[in-house]
């Protein structure tokens, strides 16, 4: 696993909105799996449709509005329900002085097969953070994804002079994407455990 650490410091009180993509995220922790990472029993995990820690959102002096996370699954609409519950039923770690709400709020897609990447999820995603942002509903937008296809996304939110942070696992990041954040987090120490040397 590669080390990623963002130089700049926290900035104090914000309005933060989180944006999880969900299918790239579980796409590649499952990548990293096969790689021989070893996970942490605290992740909650369905394979190709959600992996989630608790701690992946965790920001201090920040107030974080929403979580919303979006993914696809295959199955029947009781199914696509049922994962939408389990979402819900899961929280980000938050400072105990906050009174907002911790829970995700999931956008789950339907899809007929399991296929390895699709663009709903982008589509959506980039649609829910610009009307945030075009609105003036937050001051930092916490994308959870490492997906070059973001770049144009994270330009026209600086352009509105936005904060942008980002958080992604190693595999499959985009690099050029660190070059427009404001903060950027590497999620494979919150996700993995250390491998101890042979």
């Amino acid at each position: 696993m590669g080390v990623y650490t963002s130089n700049s410091p926290m900035p104090g009180y914000r309005r933060v909105m989180s944006f999880i993509d969900g299918e790239n995220l579980v796409f590649c922790y499952q990548s990293l799996i096969k790689q021989g990472e070893i996970p942490k029993q605290e992740n909650y995990f369905l394979e190709d449709t959600y992996v989630w820690n608790k701690e992946t959102l965790y920001l201090r002096q920040m107030e974080n509005i929403r979580a919303t996370y979006y993914t696809y699954a295959v199955g029947s609409s009781n199914m696509i329900n049922d994962i939408q519950n389990e979402l819900r039923n899961m929280y980000f770690k938050m400072d105990n002085k906050s009174v907002l709400p911790n829970r995700l709020t999931p956008c789950v897609f339907k899809k007929d097969k399991k296929t390895r990447k699709t663009k709903g999820v982008d589509i959506k995603m980039t649609v829910d953070i610009l009307s945030n942002v075009y609105q003036d509903n937050l001051d930092t937008v916490f994308l959870v994804a490492g997906d070059g296809d973001y770049l144009p996304l994270i330009k026209e939110i600086r352009r509105f002079g936005k904060q942008i942070y980002l958080a992604f696992f190693t595999t499959g990041l985009n690099e050029n994407l660190l070059n427009y954040v404001d903060h950027y987090i590497c999620l494979d120490k919150l996700y993995f455990q250390n491998k101890i040397p042979e």
